[in-house]
């Protein structure tokens, strides 16, 4: 028993010991700590990080022989289909579907889910891209991996991140109201987030104008345009109007139709169209206006106070007539119709053209050529022109033969800012200007005036000034200087009425050139 005891304490002295022992080494260094094994399947990691499709993702934790199946975002995995799987280790091929997203773990314990995301290394491509669509509409782009696509930007950066519809295959965008043609970038997700431009451009439809009717079209009064795509008009400028006229001042809009009132200052022009993205789309043809047009006055020259009778087209356009020195226009006419206004010549007229004032706009129109007034002398001209600076005669102006002639030479002048040279060849009595055509009384005037400057070779040369195709009066040229030939009527022609006038050769041999100014009656 005495021994037994002995060895029974001697045993506890040395767990004693040992306990202190163990105590004093506990002081010194932390012990280190005892590894608990959950009793539940438990997910620890997965990698690696920035894997591919199609590599393989280890999944590491604690009774994972429980799970039966792995849902990534965008696929699934059921353990038939694992690599392997133990207790502590997973392998799965990670299918091409997979997006960005949490790992859950399907077990006899319930889902365990990932703390953190699985992510991807992923390069999305593109095979087609709708090649033209309306702004508003959809397009389709094609491709592989499209489902880590986070953005798609239109042409002046416009970004949509917003789908129809997303698939790994396609995505289905809608085209932005402003939207313009171009290329597409492509903004993607994953470990390396990129970007790509699309090898192929969208075309974004465009409105076209391509007819008007009517055309031509009168001042305030409704145009059609007609075209393709003109829902998409937000505005449109119309030629000479400053302002825009926006889609909500529109009469009527469809896709192939506008109609606008015509502002008082429409000129004739192209019509320019403006979508969402106000991208120009200029009509192919011009949209007129209606004028009036003077296509004679008659009397010419015309007498104070006597009726004038103009006649054209579109007359009955007309509100107003203006006449040279008269400050206010005539607003009263005798008559008027499409084709004819007779109207009285205001006292205090003077030689030039007539202005007619137009209705629905403060546009005007110039008659082509001046009106004459009886008795009116041109400062420093004659008191009827013929010419003076440019062909006054409201008749033909004929060709003739034996040279040329030009009715705008700047140089020399001798009042206003052209003559007119005619040139002669020799080899005949040659008369390369003739003015015919014309029926002008004779009556109010008792001379023919015509200021002539000699050209190079043209001293002592002959120039014949004859009426309605006879021969008249002879001058005789002074080289290098303006000469003034005020010649009697009765020593050109006997005649009432200056139908028709030339300019004759009349030394019959030698080229020489001669320049004309203040041509006309006295």
């Amino acid at each position: 028993m005495t021994s037994t005891k002995y060895i029974r304490n001697l045993a506890f002295a040395a767990l004693a010991f040992a306990i202190a022992l163990v105590s004093a080494c506990e002081k010194e260094e932390a012990a280190e700590p005892i590894l608990t094994v959950p009793s539940t399947t438990t997910l620890e990691s997965f990698g690696p990080t920035g894997a591919l499709h199609g590599d393989t993702l280890s999944i590491i934790g604690y009774h994972l022989d429980r799970v039966t199946q792995v849902d990534l975002t965008g696929a699934s995995v059921l353990a038939a289909s694992f690599i392997s799987k133990s207790a502590e280790l997973i392998k799965i091929i990670i299918p091409v579907t997979t997006e960005p997203g949490y790992i859950t773990l399907k077990s006899s314990d319930g889902d365990i889910v990932s703390k953190t995301i699985l992510n991807l290394e992923v390069m999305p491509t593109i095979t087609s891209v709708t090649a033209e669509a309306r702004p508003g509409s959809n397009i389709s782009i094609k491709g592989n991996h499209l489902n880590w696509v986070t953005s798609v930007t239109f042409a002046k950066a416009l970004v949509e991140t917003t789908f129809v519809s997303q698939t790994i295959n396609e995505i289905v965008v809608k085209v932005p109201d402003n939207a313009e043609s171009g290329k597409l970038l492509i903004n993607y997700a994953g470990t390396k987030p990129d970007e790509f431009e699309t090898t192929n451009s969208l075309t974004v439809t465009l409105p076209v104008a391509t007819s008007f009717s009517p055309n031509p079209v009168k001042h305030q009064t409704n145009v059609t345009i007609n075209g393709t795509d003109l829902d998409l008009v937000q505005k449109l400028n119309l030629p000479g109007v400053s302002a825009a006229i926006a889609s909500t001042g529109f009469v009527s809009q469809s896709a192939t139709q506008i109609v606008i009132k015509v502002p008082s200052e429409t000129v004739n022009g192209k019509v320019t169209l403006y979508p969402g993205s106000n991208v120009p789309s200029v009509s192919s043809t011009d949209m007129t206006l209606t004028y009036p047009a003077i296509t004679n006055m008659d009397p010419n020259p015309v007498a104070i106070a006597s009726n004038l009778t103009i006649t054209g087209t579109n007359l009955d356009l007309v509100k107003s007539v203006s006449f040279q020195g008269v400050a206010s226009p005539v607003t009263t006419f005798v008559s008027q119709s499409a084709t004819s206004i007779v109207v009285v010549v205001p006292v205090g007229s003077i030689n030039g053209k007539v202005t007619l004032g137009i209705i629905n706009t403060n546009q005007t129109v110039l008659s082509a050529s001046a009106l004459n007034i009886v008795g009116y002398v041109v400062p420093g001209g004659p008191a009827f022109p013929i010419f003076d600076d440019a062909i006054k005669w409201s008749g033909w102006i004929g060709g003739g033969w034996g040279g040329t002639y030009d009715p705008a030479i700047g140089s020399p002048v001798k009042r206003g800012t052209a003559s007119l040279r005619i040139s002669y060849v020799s080899g005949g009595y040659g008369v390369p200007l003739q003015l015919g055509g014309a029926n002008i009384s004779l009556a109010p005037y008792s001379s023919f005036t015509v200021s002539i400057y000699g050209g190079t070779g043209s001293n002592g040369k002959s120039v014949n000034i004859g009426f309605n195709e006879a021969d008249g009066k002879t001058v005789t040229i002074v080289e290098g200087a303006w000469t003034k030939f005020d010649i009697p009527l009765g020593e050109i022609s006997s005649a009432s009425t200056l139908s028709f006038l030339y300019l004759k050769n009349y030394s019959g041999s030698g080229d020489f050139t001669i320049y004309v100014d203040d041509m006309g009656l006295n």
